[in-house]
């Protein structure tokens, strides 16, 4: 079994990523490097290793959006980094101070995360450049203040070749990451029209777990980067009409699940002398592919074009429809299904259009209103102590990874001063670097780093074997930062080896110490050590114990779900949209985070096994459970007589009690109690339904089906709750 682990973290070490590299923020992370390093050198600048170090670092806080927001993140930054510099700069002159210095510093920027991800971003600057003025202390109180000054003046430099000389358009990274969205739902429209005329079983399944979870991180990428692009801007015009868009690609998202949860439930085909009508289903979905590929094309290269005109609805069906019914060839039920599936490609079709409309019209002044959309989730405002308070408690994860890092940081420090290895930093830096708030990326991050340095060593010990020349150095040092940073998106060992690479050839150059190489591999080897014991016995939960309050909490998100749609049955009307997508959204968000909880979970060292079919189980019909409650979502009416409001009032209780007592099950550990009979509520397949049950069957069939096939999927989600608990054999 441990051989069978560690074969698994070697291939996730190895692992790429499915993107290509950054080859422009490469090149201006170099030039944020590099252009300070030799103005500072042949000026003889003080603190010319600070304003390199204050070029690069800033050049990272940059991920684009509007202007101001852009600014504030690196100003921040660069401020925070000149604080430290000086401070590190000055506790280093005083051993004894260093020590409580370090677990100050470093435990309160770590904790920085509180405030997201730019605020964690920048907190992992100031935290590493602190180290490195610690490792090489001031020579006294001004020398000190120089380092801060040569920090801002690198940053200063950074800033403006960002957001001046190399700039990036306020909104290309929202368009980008709104043109992704109609990417993967043209993916995902692609793989319905393969599945959907295809013979395997689980291929619905299969999609499903492919496409549910990557589409919807993809929309909250994208919610967020319009959300921080738009922020401080004005304007009405092109922010308007990206919103529109991204709110267009949720609604077609929602539509196909909508639409292959129907196709699913279809069966065996129903082919007869006039064939098998889900071939026309099959080809709409294409053209359906097609026309969100046009979308991304238009959204990307925000240019006027003409605008496509798809040709595909649900009409062809619905003729197909009406031929097997004149031949007598479809049940009721069938009849019901093909139409109700005519009518969800037609609405995906009208979704289509909107997209198309504003894409148009996308780069022009806003003339006219913006069709309707659901406005970003404004949040309320926060006061700065109110995520420190929320955090401080020993059960934030956010606090216990800062106290690890601190101390671990500060463990660091401690054996740099009593042992005094040359270049004792490098150990501190590989802490910091390695240290993530979850033990198995830890664990990961540490094989990549140890392998990645291991490597770049060997490189620098090969280079500077044959190549000295200082000019020549700096040509190839220059080449080597960009690859760095250019390849970080596609694996961080890349990274680090070309990292080692450029550092190591760097620090020898400057002190003419050609046998650092063999320094940094000793030191890394030691940092990351101290990162792995810090990580297993500092406060370590594993996934383990997290992952059954994630899996509730997904499934606690189905329930309200569905108790949008029952209320809404309750008083007879559709369900309210503004209520539906939030607690669309909100399961999406806590599903996503119940499987990123089980991927750490396979990610993790462990040294006992379990079975991971019932949670794998869990997980998959948590989102089969959504598909059909968005199917249910898209009934434009439910019938209202008495005897069906009552089969549904009665199922509808059932099923929240059921939900709830599952979430409660799953999260505390516990046996969930048995289930009530659906079928015999909603009067499915029984031998003598009651009058309530024989009232849905005849007034709403399809609608029964529906409901018979949610109960099908909660008594999986229960099953696999139970097996969860046996013992192994």
């Amino acid at each position: 079994m441990l051989h069978r682990q560690f074969l698994d973290h070697a291939k996730a070490v190895a692992r790429f990523a499915p993107v290509r590299p950054a080859v422009k923020a490469g090149l201006r992370a170099a030039l944020a490097f590099f252009v300070p390093t030799v103005v500072g050198t042949a000026l003889h600048l003080p603190g010319a290793l600070w304003l390199a170090v204050g070029g690069f670092n800033t050049s990272f806080v940059d991920k684009g959006g509007s202007y101001h927001a852009r600014f504030r993140a690196m100003g921040g930054t660069a401020l925070a980094a000149a604080v430290s510099a000086v401070l590190g700069g000055l506790a280093g002159m005083h051993p004894t101070l260093a020590i409580p210095a370090t677990l100050l510093w470093v435990t309160a920027w770590s904790f920085a995360g509180v405030y997201g991800a730019a605020a964690n971003l920048t907190g992992n600057i100031a935290a590493t450049t602190f180290v490195i003025a610690l490792g090489l202390p001031a020579a006294g109180v001004v020398p000190a203040l120089e380092s801060g000054v040569a920090v801002l003046g690198g940053s200063a430099w950074a800033m403006v070749l960002s957001l001046l000389l190399w700039p990036i358009r306020p909104y290309r990274p929202a368009r980008k990451a709104v043109a992704a969205c109609f990417g993967v739902v043209a993916d995902y429209a692609e793989g319905m029209s393969r599945t959907v005329q295809g013979a395997r079983e689980d291929a619905w399944q299969a999609l499903i777990q492919e496409q549910h979870g990557r589409i919807r991180e993809t929309l909250e990428l994208a919610r967020t980067t319009l959300a921080a692009t738009r922020q401080g801007r004005v304007e009405r015009g092109r922010g308007e009409r990206l919103l529109v868009l991204l709110e267009s690609a949720d609604a077609m998202f929602m539509g196909l699940i909508a639409l292959g949860e129907q196709l699913e439930a279809l069966g065996p085909p129903v082919s007869g002398p006039v064939g098998d009508p889900r071939a026309a289903v099959a080809v709409a979905l294409l053209d359906c592919a097609n026309t969100a590929r046009d979308l991304v094309r238009l959204v990307e290269q925000e240019g006027r074009s003409r605008r496509p005109q798809p040709d595909w609805d649900g009409r062809a069906l619905r003729d197909a429809v009406g031929d097997l019914d004149a031949r007598g060839l479809i049940t009721r039920l069938e009849r019901a299904r093909l139409s109700d599936i005519a009518r969800l490609l037609s609405e995906l079709r009208e979704r289509a259009d909107v997209a198309l409309d504003t894409a148009c019209r996308l780069p022009g002044p806003l003339t006219e209103a913006p069709p309707p959309a659901r406005a970003l989730a404004e949040e309320s405002p926060v006061s700065l102590w109110e995520p420190v308070r929320a955090n401080l408690t020993l059960d934030s994860e956010v606090l216990r990874h800062a106290l690890r890092v601190g101390v671990t940081t500060t463990a660091a420090v401690y054996i740099a001063s009593v042992f005094r290895p040359n270049h004792g930093y490098w150990v501190t830096l590989t802490v910091l670097t390695i240290m993530q708030p979850y033990t198995g990326p830890t664990f990961l991050k540490a094989l990549q780093r140890v392998l990645g340095t291991v490597v770049g060593g060997l490189l620098a010990i090969a280079v500077s074997s044959w190549l000295q020349n200082p000019h020549a150095m700096m040509g190839l040092l220059f080449c080597t930062a960009a690859l760095c940073v250019s390849l970080i998106p596609l694996n961080y060992g890349l990274f680090t080896i070309f990292a080692t690479l450029t550092f190591v050839l760097l620090a020898e150059l400057g002190s003419g110490d050609w046998t650092l190489a063999t320094v940094r591999i000793v030191n890394t080897l030691i940092g990351g050590a101290l990162a792995l014991a810090g990580t297993f016995f500092l406060w370590q939960r594993s996934e383990e114990h997290r992952l059954p309050a994630r899996m509730a909490d997904a499934l606690s998100a189905d329930r309200e779900f569905f108790d949008v749609l029952s209320r809404a049955w309750q008083r007879g009307t559709p369900p309210d949209a503004t209520a539906l997508a939030q607690a669309r959204r909100k399961l999406g968000l806590a599903t996503i985070n119940a499987e990123t909880s089980f991927q750490r979970l396979l990610n993790e060292p462990r040294w006992r096994t379990e079975t991971v079919e019932p949670l794998m189980t869990l997980l998959a019909f948590t989102r089969r459970f959504a598909a059909v409650c968005t199917l249910l979502a898209s009934r434009r009416s439910v019938p209202t007589s008495p005897a069906v409001q009552q089969a549904l009032s009665r199922y509808a209780q059932a099923m929240d009690a059921s939900m709830e007592d599952l979430a409660q099950a799953v999260r505390h550990g516990q046996r969930p109690r048995p289930l009530p009979s659906f079928n015999a509520l909603i009067g499915w397949n029984v031998p003598t339904p009651d009058e309530a049950g024989a009232a849905l069957g005849s007034e709403a069939p399809l609608l029964q089906s529906q409901l018979e096939r949610l109960a099908r999927q909660l008594n999986v989600l229960h099953a696999a709750a139970t097996r969860r608990l046996e013992p192994l054999p």
